[in-house]
């Protein structure tokens, strides 16, 4: 028998196959459909509209909080729960669908049983007909409630970064200074009105016009430029300037940092200082003081625009993460169940016998972030406004020692094996804040310990009591870098930092000595580079 005759030989066989083995084919498709359809996280159903049947493959009543059976199995029950405000649309989207043949696709909101609603996202294809009209349906649906509320929460954030920044451009405009924002050609990119004003022209018509053009009539940047310089070093940097009228500027650069560390742009602050400095030494030292005044108030004026919209979406973080929290506890008994009778499974691609020890740790992450970000607004507000209250608290120094010592203790053993505490036994109680004086001690000893060069160098705390003077000392030494003289008298000056390519903001210290001054005290600090410095905080002995 040739090729050809066997070939035909067996499609007849294959044609003769009996109507049974095709009926246990289509029975076993069937299964595999639904073992599909009520594994996956979408809800599969198969609508008949002759006959008013919804079937649902997949479990719709917990789905929508309902007991068993409880939600309606009807086309009409569903559309009876669809939000009010979308059914007109959604029904409108079926009926032409229906009408058509053609596939549908609708998103809509369902109710809950508890009167709430999720967002859903809906396809449906006609899978029979009859006269010509399609009257068997299946489809889809695919729970888009976190997508919506992500969306929604994304849009809130957006709307709120318009807001600040508006803000924040509004108090820049306030401010007298000339502000400008240049790029590394030294092109003006943003300018303040007060730099605008200046030569009668608005901060848009400014705006790519080079620095040393418009304030010195040149065509190359100033010998001395500080912006030239800060796009060199990376760093803040500052000049005197002498411009064609003769006056004397006083001008700031402050880099700003890409990803890798490179300065792409720079902030320029331009002050007119010519009246300064042809004042006598005591009048350019009260001119020092004016200045400093002005950026309290600069700064008071941030936080009272600033304070109140971080507090509120911190607030927000701080309840929601403490609700979090809770849902996760009530949920871990529903999981380990799950886990117990399904075995290991995964959420975010981590496996639940990991989750149960991350979970707690990410909840008190953002737990504890929120705290801090309270802490420094309050700090904030403390500095611009330095009345300090709750002043009558009696305080015990070496207890305030050991807590701050006992909060740093992971820092500690990151940076040094050599941190020695001798706390005098002599030490009497002083009235204050302890809270604010710990708030200072952190500081101190965080600075100590960022400044050693190795984790053998080592950190000594000492209290003791000086009996002829009255006064309660608490001593911060490190064996650390050192601060070089030039610098170490600018210390506690507002915004000053050696540290700003590392997230420094040049408060600590400033706010350390504010609320030490507060106490009647005073903060000192002996430094001699590559041997180390040591700070001396002397608080009196009030009478009781």
């Amino acid at each position: 028998m040739d090729a050809g005759n066997k070939k035909r030989q067996r499609t007849k066989s294959q044609s003769r196959q009996s109507p049974g083995h095709a009926e246990s084919e289509l029975i076993e498709s069937e299964k595999r459909f639904r073992a599909v359809a009520t594994s996956t996280t979408d809800l599969i159903w198969e609508g008949d509209v002759r006959h008013n049947i919804l079937k649902w493959f997949g479990d719709i009543d917990s789905c929508l909080g309902y007991g068993p059976g409880e939600f309606p199995r009807t086309v009409t029950g569903h559309m009876e729960n669809v939000h009010p405000e979308d059914r007109d649309r959604f029904q409108k989207s079926v009926e032409s669908a229906l009408r058509t043949g053609n596939d549908f696709h609708a998103a809509y909101r369902m109710r809950c049983k508890d009167g709430s609603y999720c967002h859903w996202e809906e396809r449906g294809k006609a899978v029979g007909h009859e006269k010509g009209k399609a009257v068997k349906w299946v489809g889809a649906v695919t729970d888009i409630t976190a997508r919506k509320q992500a969306e929604e929460k994304l849009t809130r954030s957006k709307e709120q970064y318009k807001r600040l920044s508006q803000e924040f451009h509004a108090l820049l405009d306030a401010i007298s200074d000339d502000i400008i924002l240049l790029g590394r050609d030294m092109s003006v990119i943003w300018a303040n009105q007060a730099f605008a004003s200046r030569f009668g022209r608005s901060a848009a018509e400014i705006s790519g016009e080079y620095c040393h053009t418009l304030c010195c009539r040149l065509s190359s940047p100033c010998k001395n430029c500080p912006v030239e310089e800060s796009f060199k070093s990376g760093r803040e940097e500052s000049a005197r300037v002498l411009n064609p009228e003769g006056k004397i500027l006083d001008k700031r650069a402050f880099p700003i940092l890409d990803g890798s560390g490179k300065t792409i742009k720079a902030i320029e602050v331009t002050r007119d200082i010519t009246a300064g400095v042809r004042m006598e030494e005591e009048a350019r030292r009260i001119q020092s003081q004016l200045i400093h005044a002005n950026k309290m108030t600069s700064l008071g004026a941030l936080v009272s625009g600033v304070a109140h919209e971080i507090n509120n979406p911190n607030s927000f973080i701080h309840h929601n993460a403490q609700t979090l929290n809770k849902i996760w506890q009530d949920a871990l008994s529903i999981l380990g169940q799950y886990y117990q009778d399904k075995g290991s499974f995964k959420l975010a691609g981590i496996s639940y016998p990991k989750l149960q020890a991350l979970v707690p740790e990410l909840m008190n992450g953002i737990n504890e972030g929120s705290l801090r970000i309270r802490k420094f607004v309050e700090n904030l507000r403390n500095f611009a406004r330095p009345e300090i209250t709750c002043m009558r608290e009696e305080v015990s120094v070496n207890n305030v020692v050991m807590t701050s010592i006992s909060i740093l203790n992971n820092q500690i053993r990151k940076f040094t094996d050599n941190f020695y505490v001798d706390c005098s036994d002599d030490v009497p109680l002083i009235r204050g804040s302890a809270q604010q004086i710990e708030q200072v001690i952190i500081n101190i000893i965080i600075n100590a310990l960022q400044s050693l060069p190795d984790k053998k160098s080592g950190v000594r705390v000492l209290t003791s009591y000086d009996e002829q003077s009255m006064h309660v000392v608490i001593k911060v030494q490190d064996d650390g870098t050192g601060i070089s003289d030039d610098i170490l008298g600018q210390i506690t000056e507002p915004f000053f930092t050696t540290k700003s390519g590392s997230g420094g903001t040049g408060l600590g210290l400033s706010i350390s000595e504010t609320i030490i001054k507060a106490h009647d005290g005073s903060l000192t600090f002996k430094s001699e580079v590559g041997r180390g410095t040591t700070v001396s905080i002397k608080l009196p002995v009030k009478a009781q």
